[in-house]
């Protein structure tokens, strides 16, 4: 339960499928119908079950707040993964929330799934049966895959019901994808063993033995009858239109509300079935289903042209966010029409420029928003992850499902980003994956060059610092006095330059060592920059010798006044005794004297001080 609603967690991939769209709304009107909100948490990649490659957007499952959520349903056969629903299985059962999985089953969980042997037996026995086939083949998926190998039995024991008999002759291979299915087909040609009809496990095999059947001069359904199983868009909009059999994804939502409703209400069952919907088509030759018709073509011509246009526009957000050189310019890239449904919360550590992100193993646990469209910032405003977005109550109002993708770079998670649109649009919703990479890209680089630029100021930095003393070195210090003297706004104000050389270095090296000599010029330097105004420049001019450039007027004698006693303060610190002669000069910017005449001045003046020292 979060703010008085009770919330649906939906784990779910590609939301921009057509058939998971349609699942989305009737799943998510039904769940209002008992006071349940939806949360949609979604990945854009097919996994296909290689458990070797999961993508690091799979943590998008890690932000389901299982305190607040009140169900969680996984479509297992959409993330196709067992180890990343096993994962959210065990997830929800440690905090007691009740799990649906949808294509799939997994301890503890209620099942929902299409019988897909009593709607695989539907197309056999309409083909067989009604039809008259009596020469029919099997276009199977692969060896000894669970559902290709019961489509097969459900095939056998039709054709023999019917008096035809069965052997692996009537069995070809085409592993549920297009080029294996062409190449089986391709063999029944060349081997003069076309059948009346060919009856594929899936629709993807169905349009492609079609294709090869028809360049072969063979006639569908006028000399080869052929169907497929799925009900797939693209089988109702070939031509011919494939008889199929719709497991589509919306098909069960209805099921799914009812179990969860059940589920919240303690009367549920541990399994649903649902037979799929057969689809008579022309490619058995039936008349033509006016389910979908020109309305597909439509939407799918819609869908393409309007990604082209929005395509670079992507392209020019991303762009803009690496290339800004402060978050606000990056930030402000954000500020766009296609980002009006969402907002972006991402780790805090993401805007530090000390460390790469990505290069580190652990993260601050404070997060920041880093986009809201409801909301204009060019900074990040803190975020309280308990609040699951900002303006959550008005981004629920108008009633349709919060959509969650994670974030990720250089497989690295940083967060997360959400939308909310006032609709169902499948034109919006295939929006969600191409703006998930804007932002992946755009603050991924955007975090990288800020990393480089850290880098190359830490480098400069170095080539310009000596290090003993922090100073910078001799040639660093002349050209940063050189800026200052060529500018012509300096021109005719007022400078000063103070010289400090360390006594006795060699005696406290050749009595103390070396280390207490460099604690000795270390303390000169320190108390060098210390006791000038921060305008100065301070140098590193040789061994033991320090020059400060100040460009103000200033008062010399106090500053080198309190350059000895903080060395009187240090040698009582240190125990060593530390002093320094000193010299200044005073002069004005843009007359014709060089650096070099100034440090040869300043340096004299220096030597009468060290002169007098000595005397003493």
């Amino acid at each position: 339960m979060f703010k008085g609603d009770r919330i649906i967690a939906l784990c779910t991939s590609r939301i921009y499928d057509p058939q998971l769209q349609g699942f989305i709304r009737i799943l998510n009107e039904g769940l209002k119908e008992f006071g349940a909100r939806l949360w949609v948490y979604a990945i854009n990649a097919d996994i296909y079950w290689d458990e070797s490659k999961l993508t690091a957007e799979i943590h998008v499952f890690d932000y389901i707040p299982y305190d607040k959520v009140d169900a969680v349903i996984i479509m297992d056969e959409k993330i196709k993964s067992r180890t990343v629903a096993s994962g959210i299985v065990a997830a929800a059962k440690a905090a007691g929330v009740p799990v649906i999985v949808v294509d799939g089953t997994y301890d503890g969980a209620v099942s929902i799934a299409y019988d897909y042997a009593a709607g695989f037996e539907q197309i056999v026995r309409h083909v067989i049966e009604e039809h008259g086939v009596k020469n029919p083949h099997y276009m199977a998926g692969f060896k000894d895959n669970k559902f290709s190998e019961e489509r097969k039995e459900v095939f056998r024991k039709v054709i023999e019901e019917n008096g035809i008999s069965f052997d692996e002759s009537r069995v070809s291979y085409g592993e549920f994808w297009a080029m294996p299915a062409r190449a089986a087909t391709q063999v029944l040609i060349d081997e003069k063993r076309v059948p009346d009809a060919i009856i594929c496990a899936n629709d993807i095999m169905a349009i492609n033995v079609c294709d090869v059947l028809k360049a072969a001069g063979y006639r569908v359904p006028g000399d080869v009858i052929v169907t497929g199983f799925d009900g797939y868009d693209e089988a109702l909009i070939y031509d011919p239109p494939i008889t199929t059999a719709s497991c589509v994804s919306q098909g069960l939502a209805p099921t799914v509300c009812r179990a969860v409703r059940e589920c919240l209400e303690g009367t549920g069952e541990l399994s649903y079935s649902v037979l799929p919907v057969m689809i008579k088509n022309e490619s058995c030759g039936c008349e033509r289903s006016d389910s979908y018709g020109v309305t597909l073509r439509g939407n799918f011509n819609n869908h393409f042209y309007r990604f082209q246009d929005d395509i670079r526009a992507y392209q020019s957000i991303a762009v803009g966010m690496q290339s800004g050189k402060t978050r606000e310019e990056m930030m402000i890239c954000l500020h766009s029409y296609f980002t009006r449904n969402m907002c972006c919360i991402v780790n805090a550590d993401c805007f530090r420029t000390d460390i790469n992100f990505f290069l580190e193993d652990e993260h601050s646990t404070e997060y920041k928003v880093l986009y809201d469209s409801l909301h204009y910032s060019d900074w990040p405003d803190p975020f309280d992850p308990a609040d699951i977005v900002p303006e959550y109550e008005e981004r629920m109002a108008p009633g349709y499902p919060l959509i969650f993708n994670g974030l990720d770079f250089m497989g690295q998670p940083f967060g997360y980003v959400c939308y909310m649109f006032e609709n169902y649009d499948i034109i919006d919703y295939s929006k969600t994956s191409s703006l998930t990479d804007t932002v992946n890209s755009g603050l991924g680089g955007y975090i990288n060059m800020q990393y480089q630029r850290f880098l190359m100021r830490k480098l400069e930095a170095t080539y310009k610092t000596d290090s003993l003393t922090g100073l910078y070195n001799r040639m660093a210090g002349q050209k940063a006095v050189g800026v200052i003297r060529e500018n012509p706004a300096n021109h005719g104000k007022p400078f000063s330059a103070i010289m400090c050389d360390l006594d006795g270095l060699k005696r406290i090296n050749d009595t103390l060592g070396h280390i207490a000599g460099d604690t000795a010029i270390a303390a000169v330097a320190q108390a060098l920059k210390e006791s000038c105004p921060e305008s100065a420049v301070c140098v590193r001019v040789g061994g033991d010798e320090m020059l400060a450039f100040i460009p103000e007027k200033c008062d010399s004698a106090a500053i080198i006044s309190q350059i000895r006693e903080k060395l009187r303060a240090k040698s009582r610190e240190t125990g060593l005794e530390i002093s320094a002669s000193c010299g200044a000069y005073d002069g004005v910017l843009g007359e014709p004297e060089g650096i070099d005449d100034v440090i040869r001045t300043v340096d004299e003046r220096m030597y009468r001080d060290k002169a007098e020292h000595r005397a003493k």
